[in-house]
């Protein structure tokens, strides 16, 4: 079941976020079917203690950029992932893995598999910068 959010505030994005991945979470792995609005950036992690795998495939409209972030780092560019194409992103502890929407006007959606220490995962969106 698809789901979709609009600009909501940070408490309620994470509350929907969770939601949104939280389709199956079993024995550490998580299946989702995402969608990311418009100019947002899905946040996925970040402080956890072990790593994960995000696997999957783009099976929106639009081009979805894959990043990682390590606290008080830049940004690291994975991929981008067209239409159709696959995503597979290992993220190392303590890192989070950003999908963000390079549409300002269509929608991003990602069939999506979370692995690894998907325990204590952060979900939220953001703006893109």
């Amino acid at each position: 079941m698809p789901f979709k959010i609009f600009r909501p505030t940070s408490v309620l994005a994470a509350a929907l976020a969770l939601t949104a991945l939280g389709a199956a979470v079993q024995a550490g792995t998580i299946n989702s079917n995402l969608q990311i609005e418009p100019g947002q950036t899905f946040e996925l992690g970040g402080g956890q203690e072990g790593g994960f795998v995000v696997t999957g495939t783009n099976t929106g409209p639009v081009a979805v950029v894959v990043l990682s972030k390590a606290e008080g780092a830049a940004e690291v560019g994975r991929a981008t992932v067209a239409p159709g194409g696959a995503v597979d992103a290992q993220i190392a502890p303590g890192e989070m893995a950003l999908l963000r929407n390079t549409s300002d006007q269509k929608t991003a959606t990602l069939k999506l598999k979370v692995t690894g220490d998907t325990s204590s995962l952060g979900m939220s969106y953001a703006e893109n910068p």
